[in-house]
């Protein structure tokens, strides 16, 4: 074997060729040329708005846009601690610059962790300088670096908290050790990793892990956080398994200019799946006397204008008046056309050249032409709903109520929200606490109301099949999402405007149904029951059809999957005189369902009643189950 030689007077040099990663971290860190991008975590139950997770996005044009190159790059070159210091500094003045409400969740290696024991009250300083406290700022414990040294990171852990600072131990379920740096953190938040949160609607053993953590929470204090979540079912199933706090893009992707409030289409949603009954149904409940159910009584006769009056008399009328907050704009047929705010006013008078160009113009320059306006009758939820979507900014200056597109007064959100207070105070006395659904009080006060106005409606109970075994196999807690998944699927069936749902109790419910398709909705329970319950059970247990225990003679005895199954009649005018009575003769048809065989059923009595008179019946069995 022979080595070519070099020409003569030539040396050959081996030079080390420059790192194009490590050139351009050098660069990134010395211009501090990376975004700071934010992803909302959302509190479903409050259907809010909790915190946002503070991500880094490099330049999309270089070689290390993507956070893994960016971060393992940092890792190689020694440079890891320095960059992630940066990053927290520039993430929560990004957060401040912005005024995001909620909590900054902020991401840190072990290795930074570990190396900010010392400097923990220079960092809590500059927050405090920047008007940032430390109890809205979140330290996230990533799961990508191994922890050498558990104990001078406990020690670290603790002078963060001493500061206020609150921590985070991301994707549980990944990485190195989870679940022992759990038990020795015990951090104030656990964030369950995508893998365990995407296709948990058809995943049972995902469900199960879940279900798991959210105990194991409960017992340590912490708050549990799902992330990755991006499909709607997936969502009702971890609402039912009781997660709070969810991140994912089915809400929203990460922004460099975040949104600071849910929009009003997921706000609503959730709002609504959040406490489905409280504010719905309000006649149903058996009210005080006196009891607030409508704008026209939140209306107050108050201080009106016309477009006649000028700015100026406008911006006088407000500076002599600090208590006066809103004027309503009427036309001459005393309809609002808009409404003159004293922030907005005030505000636009001190512009510079304002008065001398609009002082003698009409105030219609300064006025709101979209205020929030009533008619008398709108009840407490609807009003509720519309402010719930307000900017909070305008709430001080209240609402317009309306008489057949007339002026009749003017009302104090403060004065709507005690209402709505008042009114969910006084429905959940009568409300089931497992689903917030109505109990009896309000059951037979809204069966008593209906009858004595001799309305047509369908009344149907409700009651799940086989569930005692089930609670025996798989536990009370488990059980109660069973039950908690049989209201979901009532209460979606069901339309809040005319319909109503209540709970007995145990895995009893009443459903009383003025909708004409009501055959229609019946079937969708059936379904969505049927659909749901697949979710909680084993994969042995799915692929027998049920499971074995022990009877009271310590036999062996087969038990079928849970079903849910309806006895129903029609009411006509006239067919019942008491809530009592119509209950009594619900008996038969409830009895008759659960006899049959299958899935879930329902079985109406059709038969014509006038007291005494029976003419037909009927029985159905959905498709799906035949």
């Amino acid at each position: 074997m022979s080595l070519a030689r070099s020409p003569p007077g030539v040396h050959l040099m081996r030079e080390t060729a420059p790192d194009p990663l490590a050139t351009a971290l050098d660069r990134l860190i010395r211009q501090r040329s990376f975004d700071i991008h934010f992803q909302p975590l959302v509190a479903i139950d409050r259907a809010e708005i909790y915190a946002f997770e503070a991500l880094t996005r490099a330049p999309a044009d270089g070689p290390l846009h993507s956070p893994l190159v960016l971060f393992d790059a940092a890792a190689r070159c020694g440079r890891l601690i320095e960059l992630e210091q940066l990053i927290v500094r520039r993430a929560a003045e990004r957060f401040k610059a912005l005024g995001l409400p909620g909590q900054l969740f902020i991401n840190v290696t072990a290795d930074t962790l570990l190396a900010a024991r010392e400097h923990v009250g220079t960092l809590a300083q500059e927050l405090r300088e920047l008007g940032l406290p430390t109890s809205r700022i979140v330290i996230e414990l990533t799961e990508t670096r191994p922890i050498d040294d558990l104990a001078q990171l406990g020690g670290t852990l603790a002078a963060l908290r001493a500061h206020g600072f609150r921590i985070a131990l991301d994707d549980l379920g990944e990485g190195f050790a989870s679940l022992r740096r759990w038990m020795e953190m015990r951090p104030d938040f656990v964030k369950i990793d995508r893998h365990f949160i995407d296709g948990i609607a058809q995943e049972p053993l995902k469900q199960q892990f879940v279900r798991s953590i959210v105990e194991m929470a409960a017992t340590s204090g912490g708050e549990v956080v799902a992330e990755g979540l991006e499909q709607e079912p997936d969502l009702e199933v971890l609402r039912r398994l009781g997660i709070s706090l969810c991140q994912g893009y089915l809400f929203a992707r990460p922004s460099a200019t975040p949104r600071a409030r849910l929009g009003a289409q997921w706000s609503g949603r959730l709002a609504a799946a959040a406490q489905p009954r409280l504010l719905q149904n309000d006649l149903a409940l058996p009210l005080e006397q006196g009891a607030i159910t409508t704008a026209a009584q939140l209306a107050r006769r108050a201080l009106t204008t016309t477009p006649d009056a000028t700015c100026r008399q406008i911006v006088e009328l407000f500076q002599k008046d600090e208590q006066l907050l809103a004027v309503p704009v009427l036309d001459d047929q005393q309809r609002p056309v808009g409404l003159l705010r004293s922030l907005q006013v005030l505000k636009r008078s001190t512009e510079r050249y304002f008065m001398d160009i609009f002082a003698k113009r009409s105030c219609v320059e300064v006025m709101d032409t979209h205020p929030l306006v009533f008619d008398v009758s709108t009840p407490l939820r609807a009003m509720s709903d519309a402010v719930a979507n307000l900017d909070e900014r305008l709430l001080t200056d209240g609402f317009i109520v309306t008489r057949d597109g007339a002026y009749f007064g003017s009302g104090r959100c403060s004065d709507l929200l005690k209402a709505v207070s008042d009114l969910q105070v006084h429905a959940a006395r009568y409300a089931n606490p497992l689903t917030l659904l109505p109990g009896n009080v309000p059951i037979d006060h809204h069966l008593d109301r209906l009858i004595e106005g001799g309305e047509t409606f369908l009344a149907a109970v409700w009651d799940i099949d086989h569930f005692k075994p089930f609670n025996d196999v798989y536990g009370y807690r488990v059980g109660d999402d069973i039950i908690r998944l049989a209201a979901q699927a009532l209460t979606r069936a069901a339309d809040p405007q005319i319909d109503f749902v209540g709970h007995i109790g145990g895995d009893d419910f009443v459903m009383v149904l003025r909708s004409a398709d009501w055959e229609d909705r019946l079937d969708r329970v059936c379904a969505a029951f049927d659909a749901g319950v697949r979710s909680f059970f084993s994969a042995e247990h799915l692929a027998a059809g049920g499971y074995v225990t022990l009877n009271r003679q310590n036999q062996p005895s087969f038990h079928p999957l849970p079903t849910i199954s309806c006895g129903a009649l029609l009411h006509q005018p006239g067919s019942f005189d008491s809530a009592r009575a119509l209950a009594a003769a619900l008996a038969e048809p409830k009895r008759v369902a659960k006899g049959r065989a299958g899935g879930s059923r329902f079985f109406v009595d059709r038969r014509q009643r006038s007291i005494h008179a029976l003419t037909t019946v009927e029985d159905h069995v959905p498709a799906e189950v035949l």
